[in-house]
């Protein structure tokens, strides 16, 4: 009799890690969301908007249900210091990459293609999420409606915003919402 005990994780004997291990997670850049909810004033937590939302990205990636296991994170919103559509100079993002929703569903063929075509999938549909986030963005680059650089959060002052349900051009330039209200924040990992 073999006395052999296999644990959950022991990728020789667990029939879910070797069903994992035939599963080919495919290449590249993973939409999440936040599981929190943050006012316009998204610039709090870090020492500059940018960083601040980079922060967020980096916490909400532990508990994000991604199948990519992919390490570098940003955010989808624009800020002074970087516009999303500068992403592939600014943080040598490969722009050649497919865009995909957490579960690998395609949303865009490349990350070049985001701000010039409309999605195969709303956020929605790829498992994103189902509600506004903050963006910031028009175009892909930063907006004039951005919560006063992201310290105001009353309603005295408008962010752009994004529509989870939306596949048009506008899907992430969708309108504009007051400061005070509490809305997610999109992450990419790549």
């Amino acid at each position: 009799m073999n006395g052999k005990t296999c644990s959950s994780e022991d990728k020789s004997c667990s029939f879910n890690e070797i069903l994992y291990s035939y599963i080919s997670v495919p290449p590249g850049i993973y939409m999440y969301s936040t599981q929190e909810y943050y006012q316009g004033n998204l610039a709090a937590y870090g020492s500059n908007l940018q960083l601040s939302l980079m922060n967020i990205c980096s916490e909400a990636r532990f508990f994000a249900q991604t199948i990519s296991s992919c390490g570098n994170v940003l955010p989808f919103t624009s800020t002074d210091s970087s516009s999303m559509n500068t992403y592939v100079t600014d943080f040598s993002l490969d722009g050649t990459l497919p865009v995909r929703g957490a579960r690998g569903e395609l949303i865009f063929n490349t990350w070049n293609s985001i701000f010039a075509s409309i999605p195969n999938l709303s956020m929605n549909q790829a498992g994103v999420t189902t509600e506004e986030f903050w963006t910031f963005s028009t175009g892909g680059s930063y907006s004039s409606s951005n919560c006063t650089n992201g310290v105001n959060f009353d309603n005295g002052d408008t962010g752009n915003i994004g529509d989870p349900n939306d596949t048009n051009l506008s899907w992430f330039s969708f309108g504009n919402r007051t400061c005070d209200q509490f809305k997610k924040v999109l992450c990419i990992c790549y």
